[in-house]
């Protein structure tokens, strides 16, 4: 019976932590898997279990453990909730747990330990409530349903013996075509564009993108299809983008090359395009993973900075050295065993802005959550774009000294900058942003280049057509503008080339 109810007062804090935790991920369930959730709550559980132990230990007191050690979850959960001073806040709670070591006599602290722990359970249950209804709400989406697909793409019959390339799909996010950068940011990329076009590469100066979205744009591409399906498999109101992640992981194009006996290697320096969490990079590598956003926007490490951290500088430097590290995962990759089918993924130069143009660390502060998007964004992003060029430029020289035969390259943008309708209207501000970069080196292809206007979902079925024969039909090309809900799409027409 001791245990039960050590385990019971243990529970207090263990609720209270993990109630915030709950409310965000429902807030954000429409975009977080819910396999998020395990790793947090249990170092949720850990830590509520030592921290009560060594009240314990102290004290030999279970509900004056159970209370302190709720009392230092609150100020560490909920300081998100309240944002005061720090020092205040922290004032308060030394306060609170003074009076209560030395003046809670044990019947009372008993009923505070109670009351603590019915409303750790009102907190928690709601929340949890919530999320098990939108996971039966919300199935999930397969790669092989060929219910997905508009189009059934069969597998190539490679002649024994042809040639295998490793095809790799580099994916910048956000580079905006060349023409766009030159008219809306005044920036040159000729000097990239030329030395891309000295490692064998072909642009396509009028690539566009099917939707104005990262995540279906990737999904698009690498199923080489629309998804115009989804809305009525998912519902047209549904704004559950967590399927079409799922289409990114395990796409069409790597079950289809897997046939062919090619190996797929996904990287990503970010978690754009993994369905669950992604392997290759830390918990809290990303600014955008469930873990930072939890302890950034809750915890009062939002205002404590270097490595323990997650203030904005803390953020932003974990996040340059995820860059870095997938960056030089990429350039690993080459002498691996092949064929290969590599994805990458870079989340630049997409903010947030945190390099110069020579790969200086910089800050910047977005204030109203739509300044990276403004013309003072603007200048930040251009900065980012020269140092993204330069990234790719040295992870291209790599791929094609260590590869043991030239290898396929497409630089594919997933879409063009997001810019802001107040500077620019929404005209133009759709046109942009399906307007993103499309480069390709196809070796042993003498003359191929792809089509100028290409769409960027029939990329890689113009690339399997060139080397597996693979007589897949071009799709029409059409672009969908972001709407209300994710899945309204409505076909926009798209100007030429902007001047």
């Amino acid at each position: 019976m001791r245990i039960i109810r050590h385990v019971g007062l243990m529970c207090i804090p263990f609720l209270l932590a993990a109630s915030p935790l709950l409310s965000l991920y429902r807030d954000n369930q429409s975009e977080v898997e819910l396999g998020a959730l395990w790793w947090p709550l249990f170092l949720l559980a850990l830590i509520s279990a030592a921290l009560y132990g060594v009240f314990l230990l102290g004290f030999r007191d279970g509900p004056k453990a159970a209370v302190l050690a709720a009392l230092v979850t609150v100020w560490f959960h909920f300081y998100g909730d309240y944002n005061w001073a720090l020092w205040a806040w922290t004032l308060l709670f030394a306060g609170v747990c003074f009076l209560v070591h030395a003046l809670g006599p044990p019947r009372l602290l008993g009923a505070v330990a109670l009351g603590l722990g019915i409303w750790a359970v009102a907190l928690v249950v709601s929340p949890a409530i919530d999320i098990v209804r939108y996971e039966n709400d919300n199935p999930g989406l397969s790669s092989s349903d060929p219910k997905v697909w508009p189009t059934r793409l069969a597998t190539p019959t490679a002649p024994s013996g042809a040639r295998k390339p490793d095809i790799y799909v580099l994916i910048p996010d956000d580079y905006a075509r060349q023409d766009i950068l030159a008219h809306y940011f005044h920036y040159d990329n000729a000097p990239f564009l030329r030395q891309l076009e000295r490692r064998g590469f072909a642009v396509a100066p009028e690539s566009r993108s099917p939707y104005s979205d990262s995540e279906m744009n990737i999904a698009a591409e690498v199923n080489m299809d629309y998804l115009s399906r989804l809305p009525d498999i998912l519902g047209p109101k549904s704004e559950d983008s967590r399927p079409v992640r799922r289409l990114i992981q395990d796409s069409r194009a790597s079950r289809i090359l897997k046939e062919l006996g090619y190996r797929y290697v996904h990287l990503d320096t970010d978690e754009v395009t993994w369905g669950q969490r992604n392997p290759h990079i830390s918990h809290v590598g990303s600014p955008d993973s469930f873990m930072s956003l939890w302890l950034a926007d809750r915890s009062v490490l939002k205002k404590v900075g270097g490595w323990p951290g997650f203030n904005q500088s803390a953020v932003d430097e974990r996040f340059r050295d995820t860059i870095r590290s997938q960056f030089a995962a990429l350039e690993d990759v080459p002498p691996q065993q092949g064929p290969k089918f590599v994805l990458f993924h870079t989340l630049m130069p997409h903010d947030p802005y945190i390099f110069g143009a020579h790969g200086q660390n910089v800050t910047f502060h977005d204030r109203t959550g739509e300044d990276h998007t403004r013309k003072i964004g603007m200048r930040y992003y251009e900065q980012q774009a020269r140092y993204t060029e330069t990234l790719l430029l040295k992870a291209i020289n790599a791929i094609q000294a260590k590869s043991k035969q030239p290898p396929v390259i497409l630089v594919l943008a997933d879409e063009g900058f997001e810019a802001s309708e107040e500077d620019w209207g929404e005209a133009a501000v759709r046109d942009i942003r399906v307007k993103g970069i499309t480069a390709m080196s196809l070796p042993g292809m003498p003359g191929a280049r792809p089509p100028d206007k290409l769409n960027s979902v029939n990329a890689l079925r113009f690339v399997f057509n060139r080397y597996f024969d693979a007589g897949y039909p071009m799709l029409r090309s059409a672009s969908y503008p972001e709407g209300d809900l994710p899945y309204q799409f409505e076909e926009m027409k798209v100007r030429g080339l902007a001047r």
